[in-house]
């Protein structure tokens, strides 16, 4: 054998080393995960580590638009990259994804379908590219994977060789994770249908034991009453407490009642759902600022109960045609999660602002403002705040609020908007359109 040959082989042989490590490399990061966001990231970071990469990305498409999403992201811009979107025709990654075909640059700038429009926003660029299609051992593309800049030199045949076998690992058990996440929600689905069965049992006697509290609390009022009247009480200061107690028993019976109903409500409609028996929205003349109103009269002993001053602000609103329940789930739920975010000492705010002049959104239209001085959102939090991917931050937290949020804003026209600082707070906005009269 020639010299030539003899380092051809060795090549060979290293090669062959290396695909065999990349596997079993892989494999030990991911054997064992079965939490989705868990098996994405640990899979991303496992195959740039396997060709040596700066950064990298995958994007999984999404057929309700027809878009690759950034599911995960490594590097310096993850941030500022962590949920956006980008249409499949446009971009390597797109090629890429409809092709099934992987692709290596080492000068990206010559790529007549480079997606240039990141760099020029971020200012990071991307030198060295391999872009590789997420596709399972069954064939199936669940979007793509990229490594960007190479550390040491550029990359080469072997690493696009290598992090396609990657890919195809990585993919699979992506795909086996979302599969479990599936038969997860599942089990949850029949496990409320049971629950929401108990739930509403129990609701009937609380409301029932609630009204006739209502009653007896009355009876005992009204005979006090009787006797100041009477003449019987003569101390004026305990007639007038007697009166504010009477007002706050009111308040608290209603308020007892109201919550239970909508829970009994909230039980039935979440069945209905999983039996696929979605309620059309019930649309009717509702005012925002009645809604806000409910809202605070609802929440006001928590935020008490917190140490946090809830704030209501209201202008002079018209009649919408609106779901005035889902409005209220939707005010609820951003009124909440701010006084889970804000400190004893600290400030909610409640606010409902009308724009008579201009176009919607920016005009013709009624706003809810949602303010707090808390812990503000992170920002790789903030860009998925209103997706399907959406996660809490708080313990117990499931994400939901936020995209229940969104679906209200979606089912009525609206827009939903946040601006947070991390340290210093957040403000949501569900802007609403008034229709022409």
């Amino acid at each position: 054998m020639s010299d030539i040959e003899e380092r051809e082989a060795g090549w060979a042989h290293g090669g062959r080393d290396r695909r065999i490590a990349a596997i079993l490399g892989i494999t030990e990061v991911l054997c064992g995960k079965t939490e989705y966001t868990e098996v994405v990231a640990s899979a991303l970071e496992a195959s740039l580590e396997t060709v040596d990469a700066d950064s990298g990305s995958i994007l999984l498409h999404s057929p309700a638009d027809d878009t690759l999403v950034f599911e995960y992201v490594v590097g310096p811009i993850a941030e500022r990259l962590l949920g956006r979107a980008m249409p499949v025709t446009e971009g390597v990654a797109g090629r890429v994804f409809r092709t099934g075909e992987p692709s290596l640059l080492n000068d990206v700038s010559r790529a007549p379908e480079h997606y240039h429009q990141i760099a020029d926003e971020t200012g990071y660029p991307s030198v060295t590219m391999i872009t590789v299609p997420l596709r399972t051992a069954g064939g199936r593309t669940l979007g793509a994977l990229q490594a960007v800049n190479r550390r040491h030199g550029v990359f080469e045949q072997e690493d696009l060789e290598l992090l396609t076998i990657v890919a195809t690992q990585a993919a699979t058990i992506i795909e086996n994770a979302r599969l479990h996440e599936a038969a997860r929600l599942g089990a949850v689905a029949r496990l409320l249908v049971k629950v929401g069965h108990d739930v509403k049992n129990m609701i009937a006697p609380v409301i029932a034991s609630t009204r006739a509290l209502e009653k007896v609390l009355e009876k005992h009022f009204e005979a006090l009453e009787a006797a100041v009247e009477a003449g019987a009480l003569a101390d004026p200061a305990l007639a007038e407490r007697w009166g504010r107690d009477r007002e706050r028993c009111r308040e608290a019976t209603t308020l007892l009642v109201g919550a239970a109903s909508r829970v009994g409500e909230r039980t039935r409609q979440m069945a209905d759902c999983i039996r696929g028996e979605m309620s059309p929205p019930t649309m009717s003349p509702t005012r925002l600022s009645r809604v806000a109103g409910e809202v605070a009269g609802v929440l006001g002993p928590v935020a008490a109960e917190r140490g946090v001053q809830l704030a209501l602000e209201t202008d002079e609103d018209p009649d919408i045609p609106a779901d005035a329940d889902q409005l209220f789930n939707a005010a609820y739920n951003l009124v909440m999660n701010a006084l889970h975010a804000t400190p004893a000492g600290g400030r909610v705010g409640l606010r409902v602002r009308t724009f008579t002049e201009g176009c919607f959104p920016d005009g013709r239209c009624v706003r809810l403002e949602v303010s707090d001085n808390g812990e503000g959102v992170p920002p790789q939090v903030l860009r998925r705040l209103f997706s399907p991917e959406s996660v809490s931050t708080k313990s117990g937290g499931t994400g939901l609020g936020t995209r229940i949020v969104k679906e209200v804003a979606d089912l009525h026209h609206g827009t939903v908007a946040v601006v947070s600082e991390v340290g210093k707070g957040s403000c949501f906005t569900l802007t609403l359109p008034v229709p022409e009269t």
